[in-house]
């Protein structure tokens, strides 16, 4: 052995293994090691729990855990939840062999990997070298924690020259730390001398990195291209492809890359969250529906799910009817409405709560009752911006548009350019989702306002069947623009009764009666609704909206 066993007394370790005969085997060799703190369970769920309560030393997960998230879904789960503390070592182990990323040292990976069948003396030298290396690089990391970046980088240099068995180990490091804080022309050097010396494919994929963030994009393409069809790097290659043709606004060619990663990476939600992105980025509103809810479908149970698997459809539905300009919108509200109530109950937290609040007032206004949505931009503040996810900004984007307030709606998604980005393809994504909306978000208030100009013309030529399309497509973006109804409404009186108008004439009749129309505007209101009343079969007006016409 390594270490004496008095080393590992002390240690608590998390032996999470789906077998109860191999749970018992292993469990017996760390006694044998000399481990007495030993926590034992049998799924990803339960490792969660006890990690959430205990801190670890050590952790040995089985890469296959059945049903639920394998190993290193766990271990990607737990370092997310930040349940794993610097100095802890995680170990996987299969009866298969299993390829570990090429980059992402940064972001941490397991210490080791050991295949089954194994005896203890193995499992025992496998632990104290992951020992033996966190210790060696327990400052760069401290240094990565703390946010120095230059100082880890000059303690990764400084372990190339002290320790040539880690100097690897470092170089990789080292090479990370150069593109996390953009300095491609020193991870170019680095990666080109090693490349020198020795083919590894690291080295291959962190050039091409260095290469795309130095602006030489078709020469990052053709290696990752290159570096796509190799077993080894196919899927972080086709990571970055898919990063790359996003760079350039090319979302044809990054969904059909998608489409190669999914098949890489057949069992991962991943995949299929990073095409549900694009799908939406390239306007295929069905589709992107379909991706959600086959997403919350497949990890439901598990703790890959998220509230945004249910939040996010609901949006969809709402720019599905938006788009679509029906006059019968209530199957989509519907929808919209239904995956709401889907949200399984351990989500509906009190952080939530707000972003709820936001999305369930885009669907009310819709249903004629802009109270929600008022109430919602006016308890609205900076610091929920900054804590909320871009989804929910661009919810209360949306509501500020639906109120009319266009100059808020542009204030509001301005806010997106000030979230943190995250490093991985997800935070990508949602970068250019943000960058996306603000652009759409320009184009959609330019093309509001031209209709309801147009519309407007459209009535003065006694066109009104034009007119009243153009006004409602704006309508469905700002149903509680009061002007903009009462153009609508009437809009509605100089057409001949259709049953396809019956849904739009009972909104926009409740949202006009919930406002607070002054002079001219109530008198136009009431001999309109009067015209309206007998062949809508509209609900008699109470005495004090009729009176106040009068």
């Amino acid at each position: 052995m390594i270490f004496q066993s008095s080393f590992y007394q002390s240690k608590r370790i998390l032996l999470v293994d789906d077998c109860e005969p191999v749970r018992a085997s292993i469990r017996g060799m760390l006694q044998q090691i000399g481990f007495e703190h030993i926590t034992v369970v049998s799924d990803a769920s339960a490792a969660i729990s006890k990690a959430e309560l205990h801190s670890f030393d050590f952790i040995v997960a089985d890469f296959q855990l059945g049903d639920g998230l394998d190993g290193f879904q766990l271990f990607s789960e737990l370092k997310k939840r930040e349940l794993i503390k610097l100095n802890c070592c995680v170990t996987l182990i299969s009866a298969e062999s299993i390829r570990m990323p090429v980059l992402g040292m940064l972001e941490r990976q397991p210490d080791c990997f050991i295949l089954k069948p194994f005896t203890y003396m193995t499992l025992e030298k496998r632990l104290a070298r992951a020992v033996q290396q966190r210790m060696a690089f327990r400052k760069v990391y401290q240094a990565i924690q703390q946010r120095q970046p230059e100082q880890a980088i000059e303690l990764s240099e400084q372990l190339v020259k002290d320790s040539p068995l880690h100097a690897l180990h470092a170089l990789r490091l080292k090479g990370e730390l150069l593109l996390q804080h953009h300095q491609p022309d020193k991870a170019t050097k680095l990666y080109q001398q090693i490349l020198q010396k020795r083919q590894l494919s690291w080295a291959a994929l962190g050039l091409a990195i260095a290469s795309m963030q130095a602006g030489q994009l078709d020469e990052a393409e053709y290696s990752l291209l290159e570096l796509s069809k190799q077993e080894d790097t196919r899927s972080e290659a086709l990571d970055w492809l898919i990063r790359l043709y996003l760079q350039q606004n090319n979302t044809a060619q990054a969904l059909e890359v998608s489409y190669e990663l999914g098949r890489a990476l057949p069992r991962q939600a991943l995949a299929m969250q990073v095409q549900t992105y694009i799908h939406t980025l390239c306007g295929q509103v069905d589709d992107a529906i379909r991706g959600w809810t086959k997403i919350s479908q497949q990890v439901r149970y598990s703790s890959l799910d998220s509230a945004q698997h249910y939040l996010n459809p609901a949006r969809l539905w709402l720019t599905h009817l938006q788009q679509s300009k029906s006059l019968q919108p209530g199957q989509q509200l519907s929808k919209a409405e239904e995956c709401l109530q889907q949200l399984p109950k351990r989500f509906q937290t009190d952080e939530l709560q707000l972003e709820l609040q936001w999305l369930q007032a885009r669907i009310a206004v819709l249903q004629g009752d802009p109270v929600p949505a008022q109430q919602a931009v006016a308890s609205a503040t900076p610091e929920h911006l900054a804590q909320l996810p871009m989804e929910a900004v661009m919810d209360l984007a949306m509501l500020q548009l639906a109120l009319g307030d266009t100059k808020q709606h542009e204030l509001v998604l301005q806010q997106l350019t000030q979230a943190r980005v995250d490093p991985s393809l997800i935070g990508a994504l949602q970068q250019q989702y943000s960058q996306h909306a603000m652009q759409q978000g320009k184009v959609l208030r330019q093309k509001i306002k031209q209709q309801m100009q147009k519309g407007q013309d459209d009535y003065r030529q006694q066109a009104y069947n034009h007119a009243f399309s153009r006004l409602w497509q704006s309508f469905l973006y700002m149903p509680a623009n009061m002007s903009l109804a009462l153009s609508l409404w009437q809009t509605l009186a100089q057409l001949p009764y259709a049953s396809s108008l019956q849904h739009a004439v009972l909104l926009i009749a409740q949202l006009l009666q919930s406002a607070t129309l002054q002079g001219a505007n109530q008198q136009r209101f009431v001999s309109v609704y009067q015209k309206l009343a007998v062949p809508y079969k509209l609900p008699q007006l109470n005495g004090s909206t009729a009176n106040s016409a009068s």
